[in-house]
């Protein structure tokens, strides 16, 4: 099973929208694209094997690769390295809602394949820069 995520770069935040085929199951926001010069960034562009990962702090998350993962974004926090936040929806002014249920909602839909011995991947693709940012002049993939 390969879920796909179609992100879209801006400079202070990467949105996306997480796909299972044609289906939408959820939106996306990461930390920006590391060009950017900021001190957190998401992800480069690829396909990740995902795994379900558990802690006694932040609960059951998943696993991308060997240094990522999809997790709860919690209100006002940082966003990590590396890190995909699901939502459900947003607000008019950007803020997110319901980013543990997206992230509940995409678990329970992910266990099922993981109970069968499945091999979930995620594939990461992005639109271009829109604008030349000399940093940025690496080649994004679409």
């Amino acid at each position: 099973m390969r879920l796909v995520l179609h992100r879209k770069y801006r400079a202070g935040i990467t949105l996306g929208r997480l796909f299972l085929d044609e289906q939408q199951l959820c939106f996306t926001r990461e930390p920006p694209k590391a060009c950017f010069g900021t001190e957190t960034n998401c992800l480069e562009e690829g396909v990740y094997e995902l795994e379900p990962i558990h802690s006694e702090e932040k609960g059951w998350e998943i696993g991308i690769g060997d240094s990522g993962k999809i997790s709860c974004y919690l209100g006002d926090s940082r966003l990590e390295t590396c890190s995909i936040y699901p939502v459900t929806s947003y607000r008019a002014d950007g803020t997110p809602l319901f980013t543990k249920l997206a992230l509940l909602k995409l678990i329970e839909r992910l266990e099922r394949e993981w109970e069968r011995g499945e091999v979930v991947e995620l594939q990461i693709v992005s639109e271009g820069i829109p604008y030349l940012l000399e940093s940025c002049l690496q080649q994004s993939y679409s």
